[in-house]
């Protein structure tokens, strides 16, 4: 019943059904592999016949009571294994953060890093704790109180990483100056992959080109996945292993990286896909409609223009990324990883003309839709728009 327990703790898994009768098809993990057990193990077999479903006053061991319990005594043990690691190390840091449950109850993450004895550095997941409320000070008092109940002194602590908010980072009253005011060795260090993530979020918000770009990722993806036909018709036209179209999302910005992907490795098929939506008579009117009005935005030089920047830019925005993750990172290693990609950014500049060529190559215009508007003013026409593309 223990390693049942610690087999679906370790994966996860959720433990309860909708029942707890053995027998039943909905009574859950738990109940269902010591059912599977007992086919191979003809004492647990019995026991399952003499005492499953006692009810209370039974002591049987196989209610989600006595369950839960043996969660409560896996984790503290755990936990208990960890603190003596963090003791030993003497020297810790912390990172936080919150965010609400399936239940809508705000709950902290508390995490904790240190060096093992070997010099290996480690993080380790300590607990969940129910906020009440955003402000610093009540931010304080919960991390406070949680280090003195796991029995740890705050005087050794070397390090906090939080997000950018401002009750978390601010410089006067941010939970980061509050924790110094205890302890002045507790160095502040941003998390490295949120600003990151800032940086490049406010970057594309910034541009109105790439904005409308990202719209149109958007509208591929809900058009075709919209209906489990156009969906069929997208898949048919890929290579084996193809990717198709992504969703954005507003917190994880590897998923535009995800989509640009998509589109720049499949560019003629969707567009393709997209035409011959256009000339199906099963669609209604206004999904041909529809269909019309993305190809005529994929059609668009800009449309391969920003395929091909934004593509090559997250690319290597999300290989940083993963990089600031990793556990073995360490500040010197932060610093060139920044550096580099600054550097990179900055020379794509100097390779516009070589990106306007692969982005030719993706489609048959070789003009700027505003060139081709503004044909009849030959002399006054000027490059302003490419220019700010090229910006």
């Amino acid at each position: 019943m223990v390693e049942t327990v610690k087999f679906l703790a370790e994966r996860g898994l959720p433990f309860r059904g909708t029942d707890e009768t053995f027998g039943s098809e909905t009574n859950g993990n738990y109940l269902g592999i010591l059912e599977l057990i007992a086919k191979f193990d003809s004492f647990l077999c019995e026991h399952i016949k003499r005492f499953g479903g006692a009810g209370r006053g039974v002591t049987s061991y196989l209610s989600k009571t006595t369950c839960e319990e043996f969660i409560q005594l896996l984790a503290m043990k755990v936990e208990a294994s960890i603190i003596s690691e963090i003791k030993l190390a003497k020297y810790f840091s912390i990172s936080v953060d919150s965010t609400p449950d399936v239940a809508h109850a705000d709950q902290l993450t508390f995490i904790v890093r240190y060096v093992l004895p070997n010099g290996k550095p480690v993080e380790r997941f300590i607990r969940f704790i129910e906020l009440h409320g955003h402000g610093s000070e009540n931010m304080e008092a919960v991390v406070t109180k949680l280090i003195e109940d796991l029995g740890l002194d705050v005087s050794n602590l070397r390090g906090q990483s939080y997000n950018n908010a401002a009750n978390m980072s601010g410089i006067y009253s941010g939970l980061q100056a509050r924790i110094r005011e205890l302890n002045p060795l507790a160095h502040y260090v941003p998390c490295a992959a949120h600003s990151l993530y800032l940086v490049g979020s406010c970057a594309a918000c910034s541009c109105l080109h790439a904005t409308s770009y990202f719209a149109l990722l958007q509208a591929l993806y809900n058009f075709l996945s919209a209906s489990t036909y156009r969906w069929q018709m997208l898949k048919d036209v890929l290579p084996p292993h193809g990717l198709v179209v992504k969703t954005l999302s507003d917190t994880r910005w590897s998923a535009r990286a995800d989509a640009t992907r998509a589109v720049s490795s499949h560019y003629q098929e969707i567009v393709k896909v997209l035409g011959d939506i256009c000339i199906d008579a099963k669609q209604t009117s206004d999904t041909r409609l529809q269909a019309d009005g993305l190809i005529k935005q994929m059609e668009q030089l800009e449309t391969a223009l920003m395929t091909v920047i934004w593509h090559t830019i997250l690319e290597r925005f999300n290989t940083t990324s993963l990089s600031l993750q990793k556990v073995e990172i360490d500040l010197l290693s932060v610093v060139k990883l920044h550096d580099s990609l600054i550097t990179f950014l900055l020379q794509m500049r100097d390779r516009f003309d070589e990106v306007e060529e692969n982005a030719k190559s993706y489609v048959d215009v070789k003009e700027y839709k505003a060139a081709t508007q503004r044909t009849k003013h030959a002399n006054d026409f000027s490059m302003s728009h490419v220019h700010q593309i090229r910006n």
